[in-house]
């Protein structure tokens, strides 16, 4: 059975379910065998593949294409494509991928539309310029949903890959990665055997090889790191062998100007390699005394003995790159954060179902079960809390609800990416806490790391007209515009806003500024009154890029909520017909986060119309706040905003730390755990830059 490496869980993994990709008479699961028809000294091969060392972007090819998991924002290569064929801070596939527009179902594939037509690729051999590399199609292709992304599924999705290719006729060349090979999922050896079942599958269904004088179609696999380059190389190679119709290339393409990267563990396992060598009975005497040298680093003379042992055993066994993994631990003291954690947490009928995919595990499905009353009481003292509940309850809610194995990935020094649904985004995740690692003196995990969330919603439109504006950033900046004989005037409020308008401003933003309601007195120049009438104009009429509001917020599960205003409330309702969404909401006012369950009756809240109509960021509050903590996280989180290689999700983190810094020692709830109020909806790693205002 292929070598001994298939066994009982790959043949019951081959269940067809609904969705799936179509599959061809030919069983995936079946062990490969010599197809009669092709073989022979003259067989031409129906399909090319190689694996070239570099970065996807930079391969020329007639079509990109990467794997795509449900509702997960881009990482990796998809990110890299991502950002590839958008402009400036607009990323194409992260957006429609949040609007719900991508097919993920399995083996379903979306292409994406590129800035202009670039030339065709460089012939094969040649570097190519810049221009030559251009993309021409990119694609992702439905992975389904994170955690159940097994062997069998993974060759019915290089089925539907190949299928495509085959089908379309003029995609000759396809530059991709090995899909569902990254950590989090199956191994590289799972991967390499699935796609050569796959594009086996594939070939079946055409019948017949390229005609005469036809050259066969050809997928570029495209690996950034060295090492794993090597190691897919050696795998293709290996299960393609009884496959001649699929010609594996002999060698890595290494070209220079492909971009590959050599990784931590790369490093290490190339100079191991090239000490191994230096043990070998052939080595020079120059080499020997280079092996002399680094050992001799090594002061104690029963490890430097017993290094040098096993350096020998190596080179008497022939170890090759493929065959060697090294294993690093992450520095601490690294200058930019891993990729995020994207976990989905939605209701189920017995509790809370998990999933997870991180670039360091391979986590399924989990179940909480727990007791909805139980957990709606905890979830109540939780929002809104006393000083006592905001200090005694965080840690219960990560050991309730986190299931066990899911609580290490909040040990990591990684963003969190929360997909909730209505049910789920009322409960105040921002109160997670690593319980593997917390301690007594240590700082909320939520001001450490950046943690966002994505609402999975119906209710979110799919008809949203996406304008393309040349210029400067625009922002609407709006402070306090109730008034007195609703509620005591908000001088902190008023403060904030022009605050934050100096600040846009100062960052070569084009800021409109409306403080106050009609009739107040100490207005200064450049500033108009704050009407409900006025600034729906502004949202309905124009385009902002940054919305900012600061005042009076009201919340009710059954009646109209949103900001206040002089003459009413701005609710949900006032902003159905809102086609232009600015790209960055800040409503730092109380209530400003809630979402309602189904449960609940459905009044439309006005973070329901800002996530329906399409905003990259929301950030809003979910309780009660007071001025001046308001205030320090507004100018924390625009301070970091515009800070080089700083993301959205990195400065709502840093603002939260400075809130949770100043909260003093007050018995005040709302001052004490204002930090915890403040939530985010979008990717936590999507940076809001300078550079955005041409393409926004």
């Amino acid at each position: 059975m292929d070598n001994g490496e298939t066994g009982i869980t790959d043949v019951l993994g081959a269940k067809p379910a609904a969705g799936n990709a179509r599959r061809s008479a030919r069983d995936p699961a079946a062990p490969l065998a010599e197809d009669k028809d092709a073989t022979g000294p003259d067989r031409t091969p129906w399909l090319k593949v190689s694996v070239l060392w570099g970065n996807l972007t930079g391969v020329p090819a007639d079509v990109h294409m990467t794997g795509h998991y449900a509702g997960v924002a881009p990482t990796s290569a998809e990110k890299a494509l991502d950002e590839a064929i958008s402009g400036g801070g607009r990323h194409i596939v992260a957006e429609r991928n949040r609007r719900g527009w991508i097919d993920a179902r399995l083996g379903r594939i979306t292409y994406f539309p590129t800035p202009s037509p670039p030339p065709r690729p460089a012939p094969d051999g040649a570097e190519g310029s810049a221009e030559g590399c251009a993309i021409h199609a990119a694609a992702v292709i439905g992975m389904g949903r994170m955690g159940g992304f097994t062997e069998q599924r993974a060759v019915r999705l290089y089925e539907s890959l190949l299928g495509e290719v085959l089908g379309a006729g003029h995609m000759r060349k396809v530059a991709t990665v090995l899909i569902g090979s990254k950590p989090g999922s199956l191994k590289l050896r799972q991967a390499a055997r699935a796609l050569v079942r796959g594009f086996d599958a594939a070939l079946d269904s055409m019948g017949a090889p390229p005609g005469a004088g036809a050259a066969p179609p050809e997928v570029v696999l495209v690996e950034v790191d060295r090492l794993r380059a090597e190691k897919i190389q050696q795998a293709l190679t290996d299960f393609a062998e009884k496959v001649p119709r699929i010609e594996v290339a002999e060698h890595l393409v290494v070209t220079p100007a492909r971009g590959g990267t050599v990784m931590r563990t790369s490093a290490a396992a190339f100079a191991l390699l090239e000490l191994v060598a230096l043990t070998r009975p052939d080595a020079t005497e120059e080499g020997a005394a280079a092996l002399r040298t680094v050992l001799g680093g090594i002061e104690d003379e029963r490890l430097r003995t017993g290094v040098r042992a096993g350096l020998t055993s190596l080179a008497v066994k022939g170890i090759s790159p493929a065959g060697l993994s090294v294993y690093t631990l992450r520095m601490k003291e690294s200058e930019s954060r891993p990729p995020p954690v994207n976990i989905s947490v939605l209701r189920s009928d017995k509790g809370l179902r998990w999933a997870a995919l991180a670039d360091r595990a391979a986590i399924p499905e989990r179940e909480v079960r727990v007791d909805q009353d139980l957990f709606l009481q905890l979830v109540n003292r939780l929002t809104e809390p006393s000083v006592d509940d905001a200090e005694d309850l965080p840690g219960l809610l990560s050991c309730l609800a986190v299931p066990s194995e899911f609580q290490w990935l909040l040990a990591q020094d990684a963003p969190v990416n929360l997909e909730v649904d209505r049910d789920t985004a009322i409960v105040p995740w921002e109160f997670l806490s690593a319980v593997q690692q917390e301690t007594e003196s240590s700082t909320p995990l939520a001001t450490r790391i950046p943690i966002s969330r994505n609402l999975r919603t119906e209710h979110s439109s799919v008809n949203i007209t996406e304008e393309h504006t040349v210029g400067p950033l625009r922002a609407l900046v709006i402070g306090d515009p109730g008034s007195s004989a609703r509620s005591a005037a908000l001088g902190g409020a008023r403060e904030e806003a022009r605050q934050v308008g100096s600040t846009l401003a100062a960052h070569g933003l084009k800021v409109r500024l409306m403080v106050g309601p009609p009739g107040t007195k100490e207005r200064v120049k450049g500033e108009e009154a704050a009407t409900r009438l006025g600034v729906l104009q502004a949202l309905l009429t124009q385009r902002y890029h940054i919305v900012h509001y600061c005042g009076h917020g009201t919340f009710s599960p059954s009646e109209a909520s949103g900001w206040i205003f002089d003459d009413g409330v701005l609710t949900g309702q006032e902003l159905e017909q809102l086609s232009r969404p600015p790209r960055l909401v800040v409503a730092n006012a109380c209530y400003s986060a809630r979402v309602e369950p189904p449960s609940a009756k459905q009044v439309l809240k006005l973070a329901d119309e800002f996530l329906r109509a399409g905003v990259v960021h929301y950030v809003g509050a979910a309780w009660q706040l007071r001025d001046a903590q308001s205030l320090v996280f507004a100018d924390a989180f625009y301070e970091h905003l515009f800070s080089e290689n700083t993301s959205v999700g990195e400065a709502v983190c840093a603002a939260r730390l400075r809130t949770y810094n100043k909260r003093g020692r007050t018995e005040d709830p709302h001052s004490w755990s204002a930090w915890a109020a403040y939530q985010h909806y979008g990717d936590p790693t999507d940076h809001f830059l300078r550079g955005t205002a041409t393409t926004a």
